[in-house]
């Protein structure tokens, strides 16, 4: 038992072992006593406690969040948290076992220990045994287009790949466990209708020993194509055929190019009439829309038809009679007038202010709308001489201008005009007198 007159008895030296404690106060002027207390009850061990240090995370990105928890088996303690050394200054101090680090980065990592303390003066239990938490960059993803084309069409295929970069461990598939990379950039992708293919070909009109370039682009910016090239041949069963045509497409010759141009060279007779391309890419193959026709026209006279034309001119005025025909020449096909302008290719010959016999056809009061590009045409697919004809609005004002013959290429520089007498016809006109064509 202990006698004090003081209210409060501190006991620096505890024995290794269970004892229990009551108190009991008495009157210093006379002989009274208060009742005893209930019991405290002490355990007193021999050993300084040990923190016990441990870790929520074991696998730890950049940006994580980490807990810390130190343990002890006793209350009242106060915790200090340590980072690298254990004799620096703790880098935290927290009433509670825990301490959190929050979006964590490389330079978090390290060796941690914590201890606990309580009383006044602080009593210490003995430093935990180190953790040792490694924070690496967390794994970026990186989006690819395969095939990488940002711009695609309508029907196409495209597959998309999530590839990780960085981080040691390879089982990744953009998420491992609750564990997520970082986002990647992000790719545009565009897609849009059928594109559709633009033939061009240039000259279009043939000299003799000329190389012609056919050049086929596709009209939206994309990239990956192969080009495949095609002649124009009256419809057959056989051949694939344009949707709402009265054509077929034959294949050229080595047809199919991974450049844009091919080249006739040198290109001949044979090689007068229309052309079509289109184009193709990836696996399996995907296509453009045909283009539209584009011709190639010769203003040479053919061995086997030619087209005649009367008055044997190119330029024509409104309100007169012109007259055409295929002049076959031996035991040909069936042959057909044919005609171009800016609309497309259709019959030479089809207005009621027409009149047609076979192979031939007769204006007989002409408008600006017989304007265009006329040949004959077999049902093999040959091709006459071309005449670009032009039909303009008669003024009165005017002088005559030489007319054009046709059996010069219409668009080659037929020289200086000359004028002739009114009765030969004319083909321009010039400011000056006033006279009127004979026909």
């Amino acid at each position: 038992m202990v006698h004090s007159t003081l209210e409060r008895q501190t006991i620096t030296t505890l024995s290794d072992q269970v004892s229990q404690y009551q108190c009991q106060g008495r009157r210093a002027d006379r002989p009274q006593s208060s009742q005893l207390s209930g019991f405290r009850y002490i355990t007193v061990t021999a050993n300084q406690p040990k923190a016990t240090l441990s870790s929520d995370q074991k696998d730890v990105l950049t940006g994580d969040s980490v807990k810390l928890t130190c343990t002890v088996e006793s209350s009242g303690w106060r915790f200090y948290w340590y980072r690298h050394r254990q004799d620096y200054e703790p880098v935290k101090t927290t009433s509670g076992s825990s301490y959190k680090l929050n979006q964590v980065s490389v330079s978090d990592g390290g060796q941690y220990r914590c201890r606990a303390g309580r009383g006044d003066p602080v009593y210490y239990t003995q430093y935990s045994e180190p953790v040792y938490i490694l924070i690496t960059e967390r794994p970026v993803a990186v989006l690819t287009l395969q095939p990488n084309w940002t711009q695609i069409f309508w029907g196409e295929s495209v597959t998309f790949r999530c590839d990780i970069q960085g981080g040691e461990d390879t089982d990744w598939e953009g998420v491992k466990g609750n564990k997520i990379s970082k986002t990647s950039d992000a790719v545009q992708l565009t897609v849009s209708n059928q594109p559709k293919a633009v033939l061009s070909i240039s000259p279009q009109w043939l000299n003799p020993g000329d190389s012609v370039t056919l050049i086929c682009e596709v009209k939206e910016p994309s990239t990956g194509w192969r080009f495949s090239w095609y002649k124009t041949v009256p419809y057959r069963t056989e051949l694939p055929s344009l949707l709402y045509k009265s054509y077929s497409v034959e294949p050229l010759s080595g047809y199919e190019t991974t450049e844009e141009s091919y080249t006739l060279s040198p290109a001949g007779p044979t090689d007068t009439g229309g052309y079509v391309c289109r184009a193709g890419r990836g696996a399996p193959v995907y296509y453009t829309d045909y283009s539209e026709p584009q011709y190639l026209w010769s203003g040479d006279l053919q061995s086997s038809v030619s087209l005649r034309i009367n008055p044997n001119r190119t330029q024509h005025f409104t309100l007169k009679s012109l007259y055409l025909s295929c002049d076959q020449k031996g035991n040909s096909t069936e042959w057909k007038l044919m005609r171009y302008t800016e609309t497309g290719v259709q019959s030479g010959c089809s207005s009621n202010r027409r009149s047609i016999t076979g192979s031939t056809c007769n204006i007989t009061s002409t408008s600006t709308g017989d304007s265009g590009v006329y040949w004959c045409e077999s049902g093999s697919g040959q091709s006459s001489n071309a005449v670009n004809i032009t039909v303009s609005v008669f003024l009165s004002s005017c002088r005559p201008i030489h007319p054009q013959s046709t059996n010069q290429d219409p668009q080659q520089d037929q020289g200086p005009t000359q004028v002739q007498s009114p009765d030969a016809g004319y083909t321009g006109l010039q400011y000056g007198q006033s006279l009127s064509p004979d026909v």
